[in-house]
């Protein structure tokens, strides 16, 4: 099983209670762990700056997705952000994916997925409560969820999320496979980080 052909794919965050740092655990239905997205370039300042201010949620976030073997698969940056947030998708070798633009909706969380020249290709549409979000393709047709679960017991004082993300089809065409499943992460950094 591979990042981009789970399905599931479970992203958790690891238990956490001082630290602001975006750190993810990517595994597949079995609970094999295939992938691990940490942020880069969050130094001591950056840490500090973050535990002195009441909300860090506009802040950048640039986030490595490496395999088990620690090769970088993908790169998920949240950029400065502050109504609405836009989160790029690259390839290790900087290659533009597309971006995850958050749409300014209120009462609802929603975000456009778009490629490389900015052409729509979906949607996320979540729910009232932030839970559920479907993904659809640019016609409006579901290809994907992802849901946000409720914490174990052991996470309830802890600032970790975790989410599950099921695919429709075994597979989608590109870009949109790889935003579809970079939406998962590109979501927790724009909704629940920093908060």
């Amino acid at each position: 099983m591979d990042l981009l052909t789970a399905n599931p794919l479970l992203v958790r965050q690891p238990r956490r209670f001082m630290a602001d740092i975006s750190d993810y655990e990517i595994h597949d239905q079995s609970g094999r762990w295939i992938a691990r997205a940490r942020e880069q370039g969050a130094g001591g300042g950056v840490q500090v700056l973050r535990q002195l201010s009441s909300s860090t949620e506009g802040f950048e976030r640039r986030v490595h997705v490496t395999d088990p073997n620690g090769a970088l698969r993908l790169v998920i940056r949240k950029h400065w952000s502050w109504m609405t947030a836009t989160t790029s998708v690259s390839l290790p070798d900087g290659q533009p994916v597309g971006t995850i633009e958050q749409d300014l909706k209120f009462f609802r969380a929603s975000f456009t997925l778009l490629d490389a020249w900015k052409r729509q290709l979906g949607t996320i549409e979540g729910d009232l409560v932030g839970r559920d979000f479907r993904i659809s393709d640019h016609v409006g047709h579901e290809v994907a969820r992802v849901d946000r679960r409720l914490p174990d017991l052991g996470e309830f004082l802890t600032a970790a999320d975790s989410y599950a993300l099921h695919h429709r089809y075994p597979s989608l065409p590109e870009p949109l496979r790889t935003l579809v499943v970079a939406s998962a992460i590109a979501i927790d950094l724009v909704l629940r980080e920093g908060k």
